[in-house]
Formats: C-alpha cells, structure tokens, sequence
C-alpha cells in the first residue's frame, strides 16, 4: 500500500459540484422539481441520477451534506484511493436511490453516495483497526451517531448520539468502529434510506477491502 497521502482529488471535485449544485438551485428554484425524485415509468430517466445534485429539505441539508462530503469524502479517497472511492459513492447512491425509490419517497440529496464512503471506511477501520489513522474513526463514528440519533430522536437525538460517540471514541476508537458498524445495520432495520446506503458500502468496502489484501503491494493503487 501507498505510504503517502493520497491527494483527494474525487473529494475536491465532488464538493464543487455540490456547491455548483446548491448555488444552481437557489438561483432557479424551478429545477428543483424537475431533478428529484419521481416517477421513472413517464421516461424521466434522468431521475435516476439528478437528485443527488438538489437538497430539497433546505439550507441545513445543504450544509450539512457539504461538510461531511467533504470530511468523509477525504477520509475516504486518502484510505482507499480513487476509483475504490467512486465505487463506494457509487454503492451508497445505488443502494439509496433504489430503497427510495422502492418506497416512492420523494425529494432528493447526496447523503446516500456519503453513507457509501462512510460505510467503506468503517469495515475497513473496524476490521483492520484505526492504526495511525487518527481523524478517520472521528469523521465516521460522528457521522454515523448523528445518523442514527436523527433517525429515531430528530436533531436533539443526533446531538446526544454525536456526545456519546465522542466519550465512546476516547475510550477505544476500534470498539466505537464496530460499535459504528451496529448502529448502521440498526438504522437499516428499521428502513432508513441512510442505513441501507451505509450498509451498501459497508457490503463494497468489505468487497474492496477483501481483494486488496489479495494482491501484491506494489499492485494496489
């Protein structure tokens, strides 16, 4: 494995497009509707993909999801490199927009393609433990706890979830990563689009992961 940094060039490059995105749709409302979820069988394929590109539920999701795009997405592409970074994203937009859709949930937003780095990233660290990686285990435990105390207790559930990750983290980082782990297979139970996103990239990180030790050092890339 490469010992030095990975430069984050996908994270960088996704967070401009958010921000291009974001900045679209407050400047034209009117695109908003048109880009995110809803019916596929009128032949508006490209539904599919465009609501990754709107935050429908306002200017907090917008923030929100930029700051742990930005955090999660670097954590990610400095552990895993480029093109497995894509396939997380990849896993948790897939895995996310195909259970929303499946529901016929409506609106829009890329914490689907996050949870997919998210994910990676944890059965990566939990299996492998944190070693030297000290701001990994922090940026996903957080980011999962506030998933999970959002998910059944609203902003003050995810406040108190991001504490207790917190206390959890400065006990022992690799107990709070598999504690992570759990807490993503619960939010999945209980059919949470950001808990069957994560686990979708928990399932590829597991993938990557397994065929990287596979291969000769100098071959991973």
């Amino acid at each position: 494995m490469e010992t030095t940094p990975r430069k984050p060039v996908l994270a960088i490059a996704a967070v401009g497009v958010a921000v291009v995105a974001a900045i679209v749709q407050y400047a034209a409302p009117s695109v908003v509707p048109v880009l995110e979820r809803g019916r596929l069988d009128t032949g508006e394929w490209w539904r599919v993909v465009t609501p990754l590109l709107v935050q429908t539920l306002g200017w907090y999701q917008v923030v929100t999801n930029l700051v742990t795009l930005a955090l999660v997405g670097v954590v990610a592409e400095q552990l895993f490199g480029r093109w497995r970074w894509a396939v997380l994203f990849a896993a948790g937009a897939i895995g996310g927009q195909v259970f929303a859709y499946a529901l016929h949930e409506p609106g829009g937003g890329d914490s689907g393609a996050i949870c997919g780095l998210a994910g990676g990233v944890l059965i990566r660290l939990a299996t492998a433990g944190p070693g030297g990686n000290r701001w990994g285990p922090v940026v996903v435990v957080g980011y999962v706890a506030a998933l999970a105390g959002w998910s059944f207790a609203g902003v003050i559930g995810a406040a108190a979830a991001v504490l207790a990750a917190a206390v959890a983290l400065a006990v022992s980082a690799h107990l709070s990563l598999i504690g992570a782990v759990v807490c993503a297979a619960v939010i999945a139970s209980v059919s949470d689009l950001h808990g069957i996103a994560l686990v979708s990239g928990i399932v590829a990180g597991a993938v990557l992961t397994s065929l990287e030790a596979r291969r000769p050092a100098h071959d991973v890339t």
